[in-house]
């Protein structure tokens, strides 16, 4: 079974815009669209099965199995979110199952989010910058406009690409959003500046004071690991992120 296929359940709400958070670079999409999900109480509305794409994965929550990618829906809003990145041979289709999904629920745009790696994020003043890509000319420069910066320069690659070209082709607009994180852990201070953008870009209610509290804690954890192997040469401790 090498197709992707939608397991979508009925529902009657209309849909202005479709959100899309897989993990990369910080976690960033992903902690975005679990952020949303959670502070706009939407509700699951489906999931998607990667076929041979992926080997047998079931996340657990609570006792109970569910797909590594999930739908939900509510106040007018969708969000496709993954637990587990998604194979780079299976962008393609991931993208084209994902189109297809905004076209059924005739969502009027798409919004992807994620992370770019940057090093500069570990210093105590580096802020989180957001930059987009619009896949629409009139939609980017209203983005100039808000005080957004474009993402100069660079090569898109995977399923945020596909959306991007495609909604380009089928003149759908398509909105990627990215926040400069840490290249090797989650950076829920990266997800907040994302967040932030999405909040006032579409009105949307969005707690970030505790991601940012998190990611602090992540930066300082990580300063100090990164001193001890610099005065030791090896670790003397670790910590996880839950």
């Amino acid at each position: 079974m090498q197709n992707i296929s939608l397991h979508l359940q009925k529902f009657d709400e209309r849909i202005s815009t479709l959100f899309v958070g897989f993990p990369d670079a910080g976690l960033v999409g992903l902690i975005a669209s679990g952020q949303i999900v959670h502070d706009q109480a939407l509700k699951p509305i489906g999931w998607m099965d990667l076929g041979d794409y992926m080997p047998p994965t079931a996340v657990v929550h609570s006792g109970l199995p569910f797909s590594p990618v999930q739908l939900y829906a509510g106040n007018g809003i969708a969000v496709v979110t993954a637990e587990v990145p998604i194979p780079p041979e299976a962008s393609k289709a991931v993208g084209e199952a994902i189109f297809g999904l905004a076209k059924k629920i005739s969502a009027k745009e798409l919004v992807t989010m994620g992370g770019l790696a940057s090093d500069d994020r570990y210093e105590e003043e580096a802020q989180a910058m957001v930059y987009f890509v619009s896949s629409d000319p009139d939609s980017a420069k209203k983005l100039a406009d808000e005080g957004l910066f474009p993402l100069e320069g660079g090569l898109l690659l995977g399923t945020y690409a596909h959306l991007i070209m495609s909604g380009i082709k089928e003149n759908i607009n398509v909105r990627s959003f990215y926040a400069n994180a840490y290249p090797r852990m989650p950076d829920p201070g990266a997800a907040a500046a994302l967040l932030l953008v999405i909040s006032k870009l579409y009105s949307l209610k969005i707690d970030t004071d505790n991601l940012i509290k998190q990611s602090e804690e992540i930066r300082l954890k990580t300063k100090q690991l990164m001193q001890q192997v610099a005065s030791t040469g090896k670790a003397g401790g670790s910590f996880m992120y839950t």
